[in-house]
C-alpha cells in the first residue's frame, strides 16, 4: 500500500521534491560520499528496493525476499542497506509502516483503526497498538483525537485568511528521471536543485516540467530520515543517450491542485490550506500516492527564495 506522504513544503521554514555523468556514475550525493563502498549500480538497486517497500507496506517485506529483488545475497544486502539508510531493514520497514499509519489516522478520519493497521502491514490490531505506543508515546486513538498536534511543527498559517481556488484534475501517467536526497527538507532542497537543474539542461530537457516529490511527512518522520525527489518529466519517445540514470514511471492519479506564487517560506501554509481547509469540506478524501509540487520553467525554477508552482495532493471520491 502506498500511503500518502506530505510535501517537503511542510518542513519548518521551508516549503517544497546530475551534472553530466558517465555511463556508470550517478550524480554525487552526501550519502555516496559518506559510504564510498556503495557504487552507482548498488545505489540504483537499493533505491529500487526502497520504492518497492513504499508501495508494498501491507505485504511480506522480509530480508530474503528484498535481497532477491536487489540481486544481492541476504548478508550483503543487509550490510549495504544499513550503510545506505543508517537503519536495519527491520527497523526501516517498521518505522515506515508506523509513519504511514500515523498519516492515515490523521488525514483519513473515516478509516477504521483496524483497517489502517492491516493496510500498513501489521499482523493484528494489538501488535499495531503496541508498536504505535512504543514509537509515538500514545495510542492510535489518542493520536487521531489530536495527539499529533504536539508531535508536529506547525506550518505557516497565513493562508487561513486568504481565499484560494482548488482545481481537481487527473494527472496522467508520466515517466521521470529523478535524483533523491535525504535529510531536512529545509536545508537540503536548495542544494539538490542546484545539482539537478544543470544536469537536466545538459540532456536537452530544460523545457520539461519539473517536480518536487516529498516521500515522507516531515511532521511525523525525523528530519534526518526525510527523502525528497527532484524529477523531470520525460517527453514521449525520449532518446536516452546511454546514461544509467534513476528513472521510473509515475502512475496516473486524481489530484487537488492549488496554484502557489510567493515566498518559499509560505508554501507550507498552502499545503495546510489543502489538507485542513479544503479537504474536510470537499466531496473527496485523501488518495494513494505522494504529494508533489510541479514547476513550469517558464514561470520560474524551484529552489529559490520565491517560487511559482502548483501544489498537488492525491485525492479520490469520498
Amino acid at each position: 500500500m502506498n500511503t500518502p506522504a506530505l510535501s517537503p513544503a511542510l518542513a519548518p521554514g521551508r516549503v517544497a521534491t546530475l551534472q553530466p555523468i558517465q555511463a556508470e556514475v550517478l550524480p554525487p550525493t552526501g550519502r555516496t560520499r559518506e559510504h564510498p563502498a556503495l557504487r552507482s549500480h548498488h545505489l540504483r538497486r537499493m533505491e529500487q528496493v526502497l520504492d518497492h517497500i513504499e508501495t508494498h507496506l501491507s505485504e511480506d517485506l522480509g530480508l530474503e525476499k528484498l535481497a532477491d529483488l536487489a540481486a544481492f545475497s541476504p548478508f550483503h544486502f543487509h550490510r549495504l542497506f544499513l550503510a545506505w539508510t543508517g537503519e536495519t531493514l527491520k527497523e526501516f520497514v517498521r518505522r515506515r509502516r508506523l509513519e504511514s499509519a500515523a498519516g492515515r489516522l490523521r488525514h483519513c478520519p473515516n478509516e477504521k483503526v483496524t483497517a489502517v493497521s492491516l493496510n500498513c502491514g501489521f499482523a493484528s490490531p494489538e501488535a499495531f497498538a503496541r508498536a504505535f505506543r512504543e514509537h509515538f508515546g500514545m495510542t492510535p486513538s489518542q493520536w487521531r483525537s489530536g495527539g499529533w498536534i504536539g508531535w508536529r511543527t506547525p506550518a505557516n498559517d497565513c493562508w487561513r485568511t486568504k481565499h484560494f481556488r482548488v482545481e481537481v484534475k487527473r494527472i496522467e501517467a508520466r515517466e521521470v528521471l529523478y535524483m533523491r536526497e535525504r535529510g531536512d527538507y529545509a536545508s537540503h532542497a536548495h542544494s539538490l536543485w542546484l545539482r539537478f537543474i544543470p544536469w537536466v539542461d545538459s540532456l536537452g530537457l530544460g523545457g520539461q516540467p519539473l517536480m518536487s516529490v516529498g516521500l515522507d511527512d516531515p511532521s511525523i518522520t525525523p528530519a534526518s530520515n526525510c527523502r525528497m525527489d527532484a524529477c523531470v518529466e520525460l517527453p514521449q519517445e525520449w532518446n536516452d543517450p546511454g546514461l544509467r540514470t534513476m528513472r521510473r514511471q509515475l502512475p496516473a492519479q486524481w489530484a487537488a491542485c492549488l496554484k502557489f506564487d510567493g515566498p518559499a517560506a509560505d508554501i507550507g501554509g498552502g499545503w495546510e490550506a489543502l489538507l485542513n481547509e479544503w479537504l474536510p469540506g470537499s466531496s473527496f478524501r485523501l488518495g494513494e500516492g505522494h504529494f508533489f509540487e510541479r514547476y513550469d520553467r517558464r514561470e520560474g525554477a524551484p529552489g529559490g527564495e520565491r517560487v511559482s508552482c502548483e501544489l498537488c495532493m492525491p485525492v479520490e471520491p469520498a
